[in-house]
């Protein structure tokens, strides 16, 4: 069984730049947040979950046939990161991606209807695309309250903070190694 989901990454070296200076203000406040590491930066359209190794060159050549060959045809969208936000109260720190999300929405509904039809996946709970950087991780049981109003205070201060370009031009299926120092990314290509 392989860990696995499907996304895009970052790959524009100024844009990482930023976000990693941004979190590590973040981190200095809250040493125990977990940040993302910045080759591991990415948007995931769809987490596989554990998959049988025998499936992972199916999915790959259905992303590589018909969502890069077919959808981005050589192109590539545009795309910028600009404020930051939380989900469950801190547990989730991400930038937001701005843009024409129709052009990733039309991504994701493909890549769900074509593993669904050819390879009986089945389809997320949740069919909006709702495009965020996840830059970082904090439990609710590592938080320095001390400097927790401060650590809010230099989020809401950056909500609209821009830190670059997002540069699309393929989607990737991902193998997630979990270990102790964190996850480990790399390319499935068959």
């Amino acid at each position: 069984m392989i860990r696995s989901f499907i996304a895009l990454e970052l790959k524009d070296e100024d844009t990482i730049e930023n976000i990693i200076s941004f979190s590590s203000r973040l981190k200095q406040n809250q040493p125990k947040l977990k940040l993302v590491e910045p080759n591991n930066l990415h948007m995931t359209v769809k987490f596989l979950g554990s998959i049988p190794e025998t499936l992972a060159p199916k999915i790959y050549a259905i992303l590589n046939d018909d969502i890069n060959e077919k959808i981005f045809q050589g192109r590539t969208f545009r795309y910028h990161l600009k404020g930051v936000g939380q989900f469950n109260k801190f547990s989730v720190l991400w930038i937001k991606l701005i843009g024409d999300i129709s052009v990733l929405q039309e991504i994701k509904d493909s890549v769900e209807k074509l593993l669904f039809e050819r390879l009986e996946i089945d389809y997320d709970k949740r069919q909006q695309f709702k495009p965020h950087l996840t830059i970082g991780r904090l439990r609710r049981e590592r938080i320095n309250y001390k400097t927790f109003d401060t650590f809010r205070k230099i989020i809401n201060d950056n909500r609209n903070r821009e830190f670059g370009e997002f540069t699309i031009n393929q989607i990737k299926l991902k193998k997630s190694e979990l270990t102790q120092k964190g996850p480990i990314y790399t390319d499935l290509v068959y």
